[in-house]
């Protein structure tokens, strides 16, 4: 039976502390509205953005969760809940004597500046151009200078129950769409918290896994996919310039040679079970 914490116990790190407790752990679940935290994870009410925020944590830590939601689109806010919220957790462990397992921290691929559709894996340079995959970059610095094994996901666009902005799109009668050829990369919920589960798992883990399905898709024809799927008209196709892709494809062989089966593995599949259970 190991002792583990959730730094930021929202959707993720809720069904992530549920699994574990469910396969006989002892789980933490950390979050300001701590009574939001259903059993069998144990609450902590706390706020990682602050310097004073944290509680006493549990003793004996086998593994630290780190997965951040920042409160709005902006730097400031990215800054917070990441790099400070990092920084402000490693300080805790360290004061209070921890020695973990691993620290698992959740990032983006937003940390690759990438976006002439090449493809990336996670050996590819990175060079963010906006503020948030800045700021990831910036905390996955710290845990790396950290004295703790240290292991970053990396995850692609979430989709899922509550998580459903192309369903919307579509929803919403976007037609006559014509956005340049960008390649989007996904990843199903459940996928998410099947793999940070798995890497509890694992005794041996490399220090960066990117977390994305075996598709990546230029978002155009997602949207299409998804209209056909509804029975929707789909939207407009853009212009597709020869050599004129934009966005970026993932690899995710990392993440199969670590022994994780995708449960969606596609865009297609997933699509289909959310639809499914509307």
């Amino acid at each position: 039976m190991a002792n583990i914490l959730i730094m930021g116990c929202g959707d993720l790190g809720t069904a992530v502390g549920q699994q574990l407790a469910a396969a006989g752990h002892r789980v933490w679940g950390l979050r300001r509205q701590a009574e939001r935290i259903p059993s069998p994870i144990r609450p902590l009410a706390g706020d990682f953005t602050r310097p004073d925020g944290l509680p006493e944590l549990p003793a004996a830590l086998d593994t630290v969760y780190f997965i951040a939601t920042p409160g709005a689109f902006a730097d400031v806010a990215y800054r917070r809940a990441y790099v400070d919220g990092l920084r402000h957790t490693l300080a805790a462990l360290e004061r209070g004597g921890q020695q973990p397992r691993r620290v698992v921290f959740v990032s983006s691929t937003s940390v690759y500046g990438a976006d002439d559709g090449r493809w990336v894996d996670e050996d590819s340079i990175t060079a963010p151009v906006r503020f948030s995959g800045q700021r990831l970059l910036q905390a996955e610095e710290l845990l790396r200078a950290s004295p703790f094994p240290g292991v970053v996901v990396r995850f692609g666009g979430i989709y899922g129950p509550g998580r459903e902005y192309h369903l919307r799109k579509v929803r919403e009668g976007v037609r006559g769409l014509h956005e340049e050829p960008v390649w989007t990369n996904r990843i199903h919920r459940d996928d998410c918290v099947g793999l940070l589960s798995h890497l509890f798992a694992l005794d041996r883990v490399e220090p960066l896994y990117l977390g994305v399905d075996d598709e990546p898709v230029l978002r155009h024809e997602l949207l299409a996919w998804l209209a056909q799927e509804m029975g929707l008209d789909p939207p407009g196709t853009p212009p597709m310039p020869a050599g004129e892709m934009h966005g970026k494809r993932c690899r995710n062989r990392r993440l199969h040679a670590s022994g994780y089966r995708l449960l969606h593995p596609d865009f297609r599949h997933g699509y289909r079970a959310l639809l499914a259970s509307d």
